[in-house]
């Protein structure tokens, strides 16, 4: 038997990096997963069924439209009769920029998607899943939603945001059989890192396997960037039965990258 035999998912962001991964998994552990992401996602639900053998279904989703947010959550518990796991990953990054050069529509846009998503993601479902006696509720954030880091400062603030959501919503749902909880990766090879390369080297083509092959050797005990699939791992068995004891956390899974907070 399967983790997730029988669990009904969904996953915001899914269109490429983490939220594919995070997708491709629970599928794989069991689990009928429903994607999400303002981009077309029906590929991927049909290889998911492809993948199994069973159906998937693909929704379009704005995670910053509270109200869409909502009915869609309650269509997926109506159709399925349940609405076992929400993984919110739908994010964006930000132009590398110091505070003072930063624009306030940058400020909303950020924190629009990465923690007012999170929050509309997090009411929906916790009010679901609390009347149906129980679920899970696993957020993306960072692990610079710890730390902070310069020329990042909004998309910092918005995963501090995260995983302070985190928390609340773990002590107030707790009581109903909700858990809820943070991964905090470090710095993954995904999409979204790639098209930060050019800033963060200054260098207009910079070389992405020598700067990555670098980068760990300088920071990254284990010896290797993060990967998608490891984000996907730990989701999953967060969405599991399994982690039944384990909510308000916000887990690094950075390689040994963050070892200190």
């Amino acid at each position: 038997m399967s983790p997730l035999d029988g669990k009904i998912a969904v996953v915001t962001g899914a269109r490429q990096g983490l939220g594919e991964a995070t997708a491709r998994r629970l599928a794989r552990d069991g689990a009928t997963v429903v994607v999400t992401d303002v981009q077309d996602t029906r590929e991927l639900a049909e290889a998911l069924g492809q993948l199994t053998g069973r159906p998937h279904h693909a929704e379009f989703l704005d995670v910053t439209d509270g109200d869409r947010f909502a009915a869609l959550l309650d269509e997926v518990a109506e159709r399925h009769g349940a609405l076992d796991v929400l993984v919110n990953n739908a994010g964006v990054s930000q132009p590398q920029l110091p505070l003072t050069e930063t624009t306030d529509a940058t400020y909303e846009r950020v924190m629009a998607v990465n923690a007012r998503g999170v929050f509309n993601g997090v009411r929906a479902a916790g009010r679901i899943m609390a009347a149906a006696g129980g679920g899970r509720i696993v957020n993306i954030a960072s692990y610079l939603g710890k730390r902070g880091l310069a020329t990042f400062g909004v998309y910092s603030a918005s995963k501090g945001a995260v995983i302070s959501l985190t928390q609340v919503a773990a002590e107030e749902l707790g009581p109903s059989g909700v858990t809820v909880n943070a991964v905090c990766p470090g710095t993954m090879v995904t999409q979204l890192m790639l098209d930060t390369l050019p800033a963060t080297t200054g260098e207009e083509n910079p070389d992405a396997e020598a700067w990555m092959r670098q980068y760990a050797r300088d920071r990254v005990p284990v010896g290797r960037m993060g990967r998608p699939v490891d984000v996907a791992a730990l989701v999953s068995w967060l969405a599991s039965d399994d982690s039944a004891f384990m909510t308000g956390a916000a887990l690094n899974l950075t390689g040994g990258e963050a070892l200190y907070f």
